[in-house]
């Protein structure tokens, strides 16, 4: 439906986000990282740790849940995270803050197990399960929400085709229902665009 350039580009501008939309994902970034800088146990800082990742690579909480340290890499001064993203059964690479880097590297210092994510007490990885409630108690929203506000960061910036690769979507499309662009906001959206 979308494989014509000319309507990629239009896709491109109807499916920015609202500010506010911004603004939430600023908004939650911002009380993460206040939360994480303040956590006093180590399931709490894992946590959030957890959610700063999911903000800014967009990837699902389960294929967050999996990754190990040696996942992250160093290429020409930026981190990049190379993961396994289940869904599509492909490699995904997203490259992330030298600051959120910095907390991966300094949470991962004394441990073990070479999982971020892996609870030394309990002998096991965190659960998308508990991940997600924990979430909901803490933002009123899951990690899936999470995934979309991250998409629509990116769709806002760059637009949606840069979100689709973003979130590991093989068609606009996909991108275009997933971000729910509503067919009033698309006519919104299109009347200032000259054609």
């Amino acid at each position: 439906m979308y494989h014509n350039a000319h309507l990629c580009i239009i896709m491109s501008i109807f499916v920015k986000a609202k500010p506010k939309k911004m603004d939430t994902y600023l908004k939650t970034k911002e009380k993460t990282e206040r939360l994480f800088k303040t956590s006093k146990t180590e399931s709490d800082q894992r946590f959030y740790l957890l959610v700063i990742l999911a903000l800014e690579t967009g990837a699902r909480v389960s294929d967050l849940l999996n990754i190990k340290i040696n996942d992250f890499r160093q290429v020409d001064n930026a981190t990049l995270l190379d993961y396994k993203n289940k869904k599509g059964k492909k490699k995904q690479t997203i490259r992330i803050s030298e600051k959120t880097a910095n907390k991966v590297n300094t949470y991962m210092e004394d441990k073990e197990s070479s999982f971020i994510f892996y609870n030394e007490k309990k002998g096991s990885l965190m659960s998308r399960i508990t991940a997600n409630r924990r979430c909901t108690a803490t933002f009123d929203f899951n990690f899936h929400n999470l995934r979309k506000i991250a998409g629509k960061n990116i769709a806002n910036q760059k637009g949606v085709i840069y979100a689709s690769k973003f979130l590991g979507h093989s068609r606009v499309s996909t991108t275009d229902i997933y971000l729910g662009i509503s067919d009033e906001q698309w006519l919104e959206d299109m009347k200032d665009v000259v054609i």
